[in-house]
Parts: structure tokens; sequence; C-alpha cells
């Protein structure tokens, strides 16, 4: 979907707001590295066969119309994994979360923005199905990004066995709330992700206890990790984020499908890989 007028100014309005970290990065770089997205959450009806019969946003009314329209029309393309004829009856609904993202296209010119549907996640475990937090003390901010007010957020994803203790662990993106030079966000993007491992690797977690994934021998979580400023706080619900997106890695061991959801997570707590209702198609061409 292309972005209206309002929504061009608006990413470029809340880009020229973050402050440059070079004095030769000007307003026009800014622009064209700058992004702006939300993650909302929200259900999906989703058939024995797969196919999409309705969906919801939550809390429609404190998202823009635009978004909430995008979603109800990317939805009904959408196409999961149909469930085995012996497969217990899917719910009525799966929860979401989905990541729009407003982005400028660079086909279209500086000045033109569109908007899709980026990420998502589906699906939702009952108690005991998913593991827990155990020992998850935060990283160490680096000193270099401290000292320059640069907040970032850290997608790590972790594997654990029954010992609940992290055996692997990988940065798949990180993403910067500030904008400089190339050298700048190079190494900022890596003393973030250095913290996060070093971090991740003292981390525990238990097991899940019911379910599927109970009688497994080891599991993937996903975790974000916000580097935040004293006094700063993260948007509202159907409020606008803006940062510059890192390049979006696979760890090694990763299955197909594993990285759809990579930044579209609600709250600050581990995510299952592999659960949930598998998406087969892609996110649609909101384009």
């Amino acid at each position: 979907m292309k972005a209206t007028k309002w929504f061009a100014n608006i990413a470029l309005i809340a880009a020229l707001a973050a402050p440059a970290l070079a004095a030769a990065q000007g307003p026009r770089a800014v622009r064209l590295q700058a992004e702006m997205s939300m993650v909302l959450t929200g259900q999906v009806r989703i058939a024995a066969d797969g196919a999409v019969e309705d969906v919801s946003v939550d809390r429609e009314g404190e998202v823009p119309q635009q978004v909430a329209k995008l979603i109800r029309q990317a939805a009904p393309q959408w196409r999961f994994e149909p469930l085995a004829a012996d497969a217990p009856a899917a719910s009525a609904d799966t929860p979401m979360t989905v990541r729009v993202a407003v982005r400028r296209d660079p086909q279209q010119g500086d000045d033109v923005f569109v908007m899709r549907i980026v990420s998502a996640t589906f699906g939702a475990e009952g108690p005991g199905e998913a593991p827990r937090s155990g020992n998850m003390a935060p990283p160490t901010y680096p000193m270099e990004a401290a000292q320059v007010g640069m907040p970032a957020t850290v997608y790590v994803v972790a594997r654990f066995g029954r010992d609940g203790k992290v055996a692997d662990a990988f940065v798949e993106q990180v993403n910067l709330h500030k904008v400089g030079n190339e050298r700048q966000m190079v190494g900022f993007r890596k003393s973030f992700a250095t913290a996060s491992l070093a971090a991740a690797k003292r981390w525990s977690f238990v097991p899940p206890s019911q379910g599927k994934a109970a009688a497994e021998d080891h599991w993937q979580v996903r975790v974000p990790v916000a580097f935040m400023l004293a006094g700063a706080r993260e948007p509202a619900y159907g409020q606008w984020d803006v940062y510059v997106p890192g390049p979006r890695q696979r760890a090694p061991w990763a299955q197909r499908g594993d990285d759809i959801g990579v930044d579209a997570l609600a709250g600050n707590g581990p995510r299952l890989l592999g659960s949930g209702r598998r998406l087969i198609s892609g996110l649609g061409d909101n384009g």
C-alpha cells in the first residue's frame, strides 16, 4: 500500500527529529535510512485447510485506520499449513502479532513511502506449554553507545536443553534508534550484538512441562533485548516507533519459517519457535 503524503511527512519529521551522530550526516541521509513501524496484536481465524476466515485487530480504536485496513486486506491472502486429518479441531481464534512498517520506496523516489506488513507470528501456548524465563540478567550497555545516547533493540535467538542452560545464541537483527554514518552504525550494531550475546550465554530457562513441546530435549526461543536510556519510554500501542533497521541474519541452525517473525514480538519475554500455526505463504505484496 502506498503511503499517503501524511505518512511521508510523519516519517520525514520523525526521522529528522532523531539527532545525527555525525556532522556530515545531513537531512537527506537521515531520511533515506530511517523507517517507522508498530507492532500490533489481534486474532486470526484459520480453517482446517489453512485458509483465513476472519481477522481482528486488538484495540482498533487506538490504531491508525490505514494500518488496520492494510491488515484486513492482507489477511485473506495468507495460507497456513493445513491440519492433519487426525489433528484436534482448530481453536476459534489464533493470537497474532504483526509488525507494520512505513519505508522509503527507492524505485519511486526519496519522498515516496510504502506501508507493508514486514513480519508476523501466529499462535500462543497454554499454561506450561512454553518455556519460562529463569535467570535472564540484562546485558551491559556498551559504553560508547551510552556516551552518545544511542538506544537499540537486539533480537536474540537461543537454544537450550533440559538443564535450562543456553547451548547456542545468535543475534538475528540490531535496530538502532539514532542515525550516524555507516561506519558508526556498523560499530554500534557490533557492540550491541556482542553485549547481548555475552548476556544470553549466561541466561537460563525453564523447559515446557505440558503439551507437545514438553517431550522434546531442546528448545529454541526468541528474545527482544531493549537498550534504553534512563527516562526513555517505548511508544504506546498504536504509535509509530522510528529506527534504522539492521541487516536480518538467520541462525545457522534455523529451520524454514523460523525467521518470519524476528521483530514481531509483543512484550519482552521469550517466545518459543516452531509453535502455533505455520504460515506457508508470504505475508502478501502489500505495496
